[in-house]
């Protein structure tokens, strides 16, 4: 076995644990897990384990990327304690924050998922590799997403060599290229796990038509979004397990655990208003930081809730937004109002009021979920509501600080006190 495979899956298999939250209907039945030691595993034999082991990581990490994001763009209020997490809700991050700790998690996903690729792709197809591939792709989109630059390891050498700063095209395209090896690998999975290979594969399909729409190849866009079924779902599976909440859903988690994920009022009016996508319940207290009044969200309702990760209705509104045909956007927009139980909008070929309610029925219908929100933010802010303004008293809880006018997240001090490729950048300034 490669040697920085080891070391990946000693980050992974730490204490012999895995992370049981998987995107297929089968939850992993590890035998013997205390027992199992990263040196006796043999890469082509212990091929699903692995790739299992890989989903599992990148499910368990990004379990509350919805939260974070859902505070940057103002979908949720940040009614926690910790002067960290009020960074993100102020767009204030600075280099060395430590909470949510994704620029780790970006790392620790990236590395297990391309050295599990190497490690067991010349044992051919197979839902392992689909997974591995599904997750490096999946892991770059996240950061070509948020960061405002990423990088990459060359993972072409052992130990892996520090990659340079990317650009957002750059690493979408990276992001597509994975995604489009998880499928041509789905392909050709067959027996019991061609299923859920080609449920990845369809999933792949709807991020790749995200990945050109951030690059701003609508073209692209359109082409790979037209190829997802309307009706398709890929959900993260959750289990409600009192021994181990790692296995929940981490909205439900800052709803009921620790009680600081706050409903903002302009989603509580839709809610009041008539909206089902829209839910929350007045808990009758304060929020963790004592300060906000505690209105929890009500689309999640337990542990065991699962989460939409790609699905139909996201291809759909890629499409609508890539073609900018006015009636084709008037008719969708109407067709997502009355889901909402809202009045038709009046007829206008007017393309900026008609993508500004584009992105409000988008919000609307994926509020609290799979982080669209952010990439909307940072591809389309002149279109996007509720983004709160920059400015001293604008933030809910002005004591404080100021709201900055940032739209990405920066590159964490960890990158640029270990990479030499970062040393003396414009990214790197402390």
């Amino acid at each position: 076995m490669d040697t920085y495979l080891k070391r990946a899956l000693r980050v992974v298999l730490c204490g012999g644990f895995l992370f049981l939250a998987t995107g297929c209907d089968d939850f992993l039945d590890v035998t013997n897990p205390n027992i199992l030691e990263a040196e006796n595993i043999n890469p082509e034999n212990d091929a699903r384990l692995l790739g299992e082991s890989v989903w599992q990581q990148f499910v368990s990490d990004f379990g509350d990327y919805s939260i974070y994001t859902a505070w940057y763009t103002g979908s949720a209020w940040v009614g926690d304690t910790f002067p960290t997490r009020n960074d993100y809700g102020r767009r204030d991050i600075p280099w060395d924050n430590g909470t949510g700790g994704f620029w780790n998690n970006v790392g620790d996903n990236l590395y297990f998922a391309r050295s599990t690729i190497n490690a067991i792709e010349e044992g051919g197809p197979s839902l392992a590799l689909v997974r591995a591939y599904f997750v490096s792709g999946e892991t770059i989109r996240l950061m070509a997403e948020s960061y405002c630059v990423g990088t990459i390891a060359d993972f072409t050498v052992d130990p892996p060599e520090p990659g340079g700063p990317m650009d957002t095209n750059q690493l979408l395209d990276e992001a597509i290229a994975d995604l489009e090896m998880a499928q041509t690998v789905a392909a050709q999975v067959t027996g019991e796990d061609a299923a859920e290979a080609q449920a990845l594969s369809m999933a792949a399909q709807v991020h790749i038509a995200r990945a050109h729409l951030q690059a701003g190849r609508a073209g692209e866009a359109a082409a790979a979004a037209a190829q997802v079924p309307d009706g398709f779902v890929y959900e993260w599976l959750h289990l409600d397990d009192s021994s181990n909440r790692a296995l929940g859903n981490d909205v439900w988690s800052f709803s009921e655990a620790r009680i600081s994920l706050v409903v903002p009022p302009e989603f509580r009016a839709m809610a009041d208003a008539g909206d089902p996508r829209i839910a929350y319940v007045d808990m009758g207290r304060v929020a963790q930081d004592g300060v906000l009044t505690f209105y929890r969200q009500d689309r999640y309702k337990g542990w065991a809730d699962n989460e939409r990760w790609a699905s139909g209705l996201e291809a759909r509104y890629i499409q609508i937004e890539a073609n900018q045909n006015a009636a084709e956007m008037l008719d969708f927009v109407n067709e997502r109002r009355a889901v909402g139980n809202q009045d038709p909008m009046a007829a206008t070929t007017d393309m900026a009021v008609l993508m500004t309610e584009l992105l409000e029925q988008k919000t609307r219908d994926f509020w609290l979920e799979s982080t669209q929100r952010l990439a909307d933010f940072r591809r389309v802010p002149q279109y996007m509501s509720y983004i709160i303004p920059p400015g001293q008293d604008t933030y809910y809880k002005p004591e404080l600080g100021i709201v900055k006018n940032a739209s990405c997240w920066p590159v964490h001090r960890n990158e640029c006190e270990n990479n030499p490729n970062f040393e003396g950048t414009n990214w790197c300034v402390g």
